[in-house]
């Protein structure tokens, strides 16, 4: 049935909530490592945009790429949705505005880092 096999994973909040954070795809020199750190650290913001949809529409699940482009400064200068399963403009409006406010360290030897990153909604129970 629904809503077995991926229980377990990830914080637990009233509902259980998995955002599974994909892999990111990098294209410049910061470490797929720090990359993953710093969006873990901020999971509870995209959480949020998520959560805060899902009491108007119970059913919402799926997918949302983004890409976003971290500056040589470490801050992110831009961030938009790729693609989406979830088709929620709520919510991918929300994770962008919300990955624009994520510091990085700065890259390596200065340069941009254009990072693409999968995140996968959905509930159980």
């Amino acid at each position: 049935g629904y809503g077995e096999g991926a229980a377990g994973i990830g914080a637990k909040a009233d509902r259980d909530i998995n955002i599974s954070p994909g892999s990111p795809i990098i294209m410049g020199s910061l470490d797929k490592e720090i990359i993953r750190r710093v969006i873990k650290q901020h999971l509870a913001q995209i959480r949020y945009c998520y959560e805060k949809e899902l009491v108007r529409a119970p059913g919402l699940f799926g997918k949302v790429g983004t890409q976003f482009t971290i500056a040589a400064n470490g801050m992110v200068q831009s961030a938009s949705v790729t693609e989406t399963t979830l088709k929620n403009s709520e919510v991918e409006r929300c994770i962008t505005a919300k990955i624009r406010t994520w510091k990085f360290p700065k890259p390596k030897g200065g340069g941009i880092v254009i990072v693409k990153y999968p995140f996968i909604f959905k509930t159980s129970g």
